[in-house]
């Protein structure tokens, strides 16, 4: 399945993200880095697809979406 995680760059995105992966799941990651820190995904950066913003998507078709960010 392909899921979408706002947020995946902070304390819990980042481990969400990891159990995804872990789990085989495609997953696409938006996070603009206000209070998220790139290094949290460090253990599975070649394995997802980061967008630092909404319009840098490269998909848009999810089955999922795990929404843990918040406006800056």
């Amino acid at each position: 399945m392909k899921y979408l995680v706002t947020g995946g760059a902070g304390f819990i995105g980042s481990h969400l993200v990891e159990r995804l992966v872990q789990n085989n799941h495609e997953v696409q990651v938006i996070d603009n880095l206000t209070s998220g820190n790139i290094k949290n995904l460090t253990p599975v950066i070649d394995k997802i697809t980061y967008a630092p913003s909404l319009e840098t998507l490269t998909d848009s078709d999810f089955d999922g979406v795990f929404h843990l960010g918040f406006p800056s």
